[in-house]
């Protein structure tokens, strides 16, 4: 149940790292303007920045696993669409509906996986899920160069749309005559998002996500142009140097959640990740350093910063006001990452543009590095209120 739950996510993740690649053969076809091309990129964002909290909502009211497995199907059903796309508004509507699906599945699948896990392990289980972005984007970068050489980017599309498909029928088989479990009564659904957002610690854990993610999209965003741009990389280079930045990520979700079940605390997770975050991430962009200890503090950057979703993604079900409102604490959570995820990249353009130089992007990462920091802070108030029995979930801790 884990496994398919957190492969669900990285296979729509996926459906996000198979743009990049894509894109000049995709502008060169439709005839793409820098603007529709830069929204076929942003659309997933925008579509979570405005909807996560309602999906969450939904997969609370109709059940997580049935939202997951209707997620994988629209993400399918919009890949597929998309590789038929004419022109950029037919392309678009096909991002659309990925990202509607991409959406339902990432806010259902935490609790999926909470629900499955068994107790001494959940801790564990839900902090590794924060991993399935860093996993997915990198398989789909990784990937994506080989099958736009043997079947275009038409093809890719389809591909993606194959594989997400047959992922569902696994779904299907795996949670056949599961309990369905975290469904509420269709008289609660409003009484659920009320409660959700008069809550403390859902809120905490959406705007310090929000920062995370600015930032480490933002570099991972700009890496190649700041690659080949400034410092006369190859376009295969700074390729090669962005997948790698990616995918270091992932290992650093893995520790967190192996922090998180050895007993490590949400906020300190969440520190530890936002001090990388002010530490690291400004000397990248300020020339004082070789180019290879920037690119040292880039990879350190990510690994460490990737402690940042395991703590927050992880802390959801703790922090939830309970146990029928973990999807919706889930969905404002990832509203609040794609928040950021929708500010990044044009906050390091226009830092850059407005100064005329790369070294304001530092200024970007120092911003967001403090309010990651103050944001742990108030979590760590929030994680002892609970804990001491003050807050309504500190009855079903994980």
């Amino acid at each position: 149940m884990i496994f398919v739950a957190f492969s669900a996510g990285a296979i729509g993740a996926g459906h996000i790292g198979k743009i990049p690649a894509a894109l000049p053969a995709m502008r060169a076809e439709l005839g793409l303007d820098l603007v529709a091309a830069g929204w076929v990129v942003s659309i997933f964002s925008a579509t979570g920045m405005v909807l996560g909290t309602v999906a969450g909502v939904c997969s609370d009211r109709f059940g997580h696993r049935a939202i997951a497995m209707g997620g994988m199907v629209l993400v399918a059903a919009g890949s597929l669409a998309g590789g038929f796309a004419w022109d950029g508004a037919s392309l678009l509507a096909a991002r659309f509906a990925e990202g509607l699906g991409f959406l339902a599945v990432v806010v259902s699948a935490p609790s999926i996986i909470s629900e499955s896990a068994h107790p001494d392990d959940r801790r564990l289980a839900v902090g590794m899920w924060g991993s399935f972005m860093p996993a997915g984007m990198a398989a789909a970068l990784l990937a994506a160069p080989w099958l736009l050489d043997y079947v275009g980017w038409r093809g890719t599309w389809f591909a993606m749309a194959a594989l997400s498909l047959a992922w569902t029928a696994v779904m299907a088989a795996v949670f056949r005559g599961a309990d369905g479990g975290g469904t509420a009564p269709r008289e609660s659904a409003w009484r659920n998002l009320a409660v959700t957002l008069k809550a403390r610690g859902p809120w905490l854990l959406a705007l310090c996500f929000s920062f995370y993610t600015l930032s480490w999209l933002a570099l991972m965003v700009w890496l190649p142009t700041f690659v080949v741009e400034q410092r006369g990389g190859s376009v295969g280079l700074a390729a090669l140097l962005t997948l790698i930045a990616v995918a270091i990520n992932f290992p650093g979700n893995l520790l967190g959640g192996w922090l998180l079940s050895h007993g490590v605390g949400w906020a300190r997770l969440i520190t530890l990740g936002a001090s990388a975050m002010v530490l690291c991430g400004p000397p990248i962009y300020l020339d004082l350093l070789p180019d290879a200890v920037r690119y040292g503090l880039c990879l350190v950057y990510s690994f460490v910063s990737g402690l940042v979703p395991a703590g927050v993604l992880g802390g959801a079900p703790y922090f939830s006001p309970g146990a029928r409102q973990i999807g919706t604490t889930n969905g404002l959570i990832i509203q609040g990452s794609h928040l950021g995820q929708f500010l990044g990249p044009p906050a390091v353009a226009v830092a850059v543009s407005f100064t005329g130089g790369w070294q304001a992007g530092a200024w970007v990462f120092v911003a967001c590095g403090i309010g990651a920091l103050a944001f742990a802070a108030l979590i760590g108030i929030e994680e002892k209120r609970v804990s001491a029995g003050q807050g309504s979930s500190a009855n079903r801790t994980p």
